[in-house]
């Protein structure tokens, strides 16, 4: 009877230590390609002379500009 617990013990350590290799491959792959999707930090792109902007200038064009004059 002893001998059919060790042999049982034994199939669900050695199991889920494969399970566990097999979930850390699996997560290290799906940090690789999230790293490779991301986007691009600031340091970066002052590196390549850009600028990361949040947010754009706002510019009226010259209707708007003239209709907001004739307003006043």
């Amino acid at each position: 009877m002893r001998f059919d617990w060790v042999n049982i013990l034994a199939t669900v350590i050695f199991v889920s230590i494969v399970v566990t290799l097999i979930l850390a491959v699996a997560s290290y792959f799906a940090y690789k390609v999230r790293e490779a999707r991301r986007p691009k930090t600031a340091a970066e792109l002052r590196q390549e002379g850009q600028v990361k902007v949040f947010f754009d200038q706002y510019q009226p064009s010259a209707d708007e500009a003239a209709t907001s004059a004739a307003k006043e």
